[in-house]
């Protein structure tokens, strides 16, 4: 939750006061440690205010010590079951702990009495309306990793049905910024975002209709035939069909619930055979199906790169390396390997060496072709050279709170991506 000077509640004990007040004034100077002693301090002095049980909360959650944060949100909400910060702030830690459905509830609390929130800069230099969809962390891109809060204003507006959309009257601001992800669920907010843009009068970032090209099938048929991008055939199809054991791919194929995202469902299916035992452990009714293609490399790793393009400029953002070819960066054995993390950091400080001129130009033509100002690849590099295409979508997570200890050298990657995301609101803003 943020913290504003601009609004510090008033404390009734003059000595608890100050120090919630040196507390946010720490919290806006990046000081978190002091600032979190200086709230601890606060709610000594004067025990069961919300106010700073609130100010404490988010100063641990940018710590990242999340069940530290989730005791004070809970104690807030002993005090105020209907406080919408906590609310707010228990729907980010329930999906860090792992609890969707416990996440989606708070932000139904919360969404049910309002839809749009501001976030005010103390230092504002640019302003950003970011259009939001209910869901999980999948459901819109995470622009609060994106921005500095001290400097960058956000409204987020949620559009909750096509009809509170038509209805919605968001806040001015520099750009207006699509943050709908593409999804069956989202389809027809994105359509209702895109009618609301057109009356806004303001730049926009990401067109909504833009955004909805990203559904795998449209993007493997808007790249396919680029030179020098292998963009696998992907089909979307029913369970019936593939109940009747006809995936329309010749065999061995990658199959996955649609909507499904992580791994999850995710498999690797050689013939008729395994694709029946699959459909008979699977509960969805609509499947994505794709050829399997073996990017490991002739040390037999696989690689998984994630580049985020800003404004059509490619960067890299982190490289996972497995044995397994279903792999993400968080089932890789990144900690356990120091050569792997070797690899990734020369992939982040030395771009151009892994991804050459033509690699690159690749990707740029990968931009031009979807049409969006922000968005994230996952891909590999075949032994031919060839860019692998996973995955095109705005929604990637893009953060720098790996474990210092280990990944410092990734914290650089992920500010010049945050640099470069200011940069394209501001020139949005000037034309």
């Amino acid at each position: 939750m943020p913290i504003s000077a601009r609004d510090v509640p008033p404390i009734p004990q003059a000595a608890a006061a100050d120090a919630n007040r040196r507390g946010v004034a720490l919290h806006e100077q990046g000081r978190t440690d002091e600032a979190v002693a200086a709230f601890r301090e606060a709610i000594a002095l004067q025990p069961g205010l919300a106010d700073l049980h609130v100010n404490l909360g988010a100063a641990l959650m940018r710590q990242g010590r999340f069940p530290q944060a989730r005791a004070e949100y809970e104690c807030v909400l002993q005090i105020d079951p209907g406080d919408l910060r906590a609310h707010s702030a228990m729907y980010e830690l329930e999906q860090i702990a792992g609890h969707p459905e416990k996440a989606l509830a708070h932000q139904r609390t919360v969404l049910e009495r309002q839809t749009i929130f501001s976030q005010i800069a103390p230092r504002e230099q640019r302003s950003i309306l970011a259009l939001m969809a209910p869901g999980d962390w999948q459901a819109n891109v995470p622009i609060d990793f994106l921005i500095d809060p001290a400097t960058t204003t956000v409204h987020k507006a949620y559009l909750l049905s096509p009809e509170s959309a038509a209805a919605l009257r968001p806040p001015r601001a520099d750009a207006a910024f699509t943050a709908i992800a593409e999804s069956d669920a989202n389809e027809p907010l994105l359509y209702a975002a895109a009618q609301l843009l057109s009356g806004l009068g303001m730049p926009v970032l990401n067109d909504p209709l833009r955004v909805l090209g990203t559904s795998r099938t449209r993007v493997s048929q808007t790249l396919r035939g680029l030179e020098g991008v292998v963009a696998p055939q992907t089909v979307r199809t029913s369970r019936a069909t593939l109940e009747r054991l006809e995936p329309g791919i010749a065999y061995p194929i990658v199959v996955r619930p649609v909507g499904s995202h992580a791994g999850h469902g995710l498999e690797l299916v050689r013939d008729a055979a395994e694709l029946k035992a699959y459909v008979t452990g699977s509960a969805a009714a609509q499947y994505y199906v794709m050829p399997f293609i073996d990017f490991s490399l002739e040390d037999g790793y696989f690689r998984k790169y994630r580049i985020i393009v800003v404004d059509g400029v490619p960067y890299p953002y982190h490289l996972a390396i497995s044995p397994r070819w279903m792999i993400h960066y968080y089932n890789a054995p990144m900690r356990e390997n120091a050569w792997m993390r070797d690899e990734e950091r020369t992939f982040l400080e030395d771009f151009g060496s892994v991804f050459g001129p033509d690699l690159q130009r690749s990707l740029r033509a990968i931009a031009a072709a979807l049409g969006l100002e922000y968005f994230g690849i996952d891909c590999s590099i075949d032994r031919l050279g060839r860019l692998v295409l996973f995955e095109a979508d705005p929604a990637m997570i893009v953060h720098a709170a790996d474990d210092p200890a280990l990944f410092a050298y990734k914290v650089p990657a992920a500010q010049r991506i945050f640099a470069a995301f200011e940069r394209l609101v501001d020139r949005a803003r000037s034309g």
